[in-house]
């Protein structure tokens, strides 16, 4: 069954660590990011990376598990999972923190230009500290 998948962002990152910029959909019970490569990164510039009304897609199981094998960056992320979240705004970069319920960490970066932070805070604001 497929469900719809609003693009928050072009420009997520993982961490400080890893510079390469890659898509961040959000689905009804999940966070998908999908690295993209060096080129797009090059080509984001300074954002914003989407346009409103943010595109959507049709996105399948298998999609999205195709989509946590083909990069280590790559992340699936379940919404019932999530212990609490924190939610930043930053001058060249917001951010996202996720602690799980099974004690793991994920952050997501991306550019302020892009409006990934105001849709987050709606949608995760059961979680958000």
């Amino acid at each position: 069954m497929d469900e719809r998948a609003r693009l928050l962002t072009q420009s997520c990152t993982t961490g400080w660590g890893d510079w390469i910029h890659g898509e961040l959909w959000l689905l009804p019970h999940l966070l998908v990011r999908r690295r993209l490569g060096f080129t797009a990164t090059l080509a984001n510039g300074k954002g914003p990376t989407v346009v409103t009304p943010l595109p959507e897609a049709d996105a399948s199981a298998a999609a999205v598990t195709q989509i946590r094998a083909e990069h280590r960056t790559n992340k699936v992320i379940p919404l019932a999972d999530i212990a609490s979240a924190r939610l930043r705004r930053g001058v060249t970069a917001d951010r996202l923190d996720l602690l799980m319920r099974d004690g793991s960490q994920h952050k997501l970066l991306w550019l302020p230009s892009d409006p990934a932070h105001d849709v987050l805070a709606h949608e995760l604001s059961p979680w958000l500290n």
